[in-house]
């Protein structure tokens, strides 16, 4: 009766350490690939009548989730319906003026670093008419 309890007994610790053990020593295991880091352009304006173009350029997905080193291009002209005060990039059937947009420094594009990126901008002085 001893020799079959010492032989259950060996056959259970083999049994629980080999359910212990960890795959880790596994070399067929791929390791588990390290969450990309991801950053943003955020558009600021210092006038208040221009914070609907900074929320506009804020909120397009073009800008946001970037990885460190990708260059994006800045949209130079913004379209804007006066009639329903709808601004866009694309020039639409109900734009009725176009604007060219700057930003500090004078940039037209940027090269993600490795942080969250702030960009004044705003409007030119001069509408002009692109349809009536």
């Amino acid at each position: 009766m001893n020799k079959i309890l010492k032989i259950l007994s060996i056959l259970v610790i083999g049994f629980v350490m080999f359910s212990c053990s960890t795959p880790t020593n596994d070399p067929e295991t791929p390791a588990p690939n390290p969450e990309v880091q991801t950053y943003s352009i955020t558009f600021i304006t210092e006038n208040p009548a221009q914070q609907p173009i900074a929320d506009l350029l804020n909120s397009l997905p073009d800008y946001k989730n970037l990885k460190e080193g990708t260059e994006v291009e800045l949209p130079t002209v913004i379209y804007v319906n006066l009639e329903t005060e709808q601004l866009t990039l694309e020039l639409t059937e109900s734009s009725t003026n176009k604007n060219e947009l700057y930003y500090e420094g004078n940039i037209t594009s940027v090269v993600i670093g490795n942080e969250d990126i702030e960009i004044k901008c705003w409007l030119g002085e001069c509408w002009i008419v692109v349809k009536k």
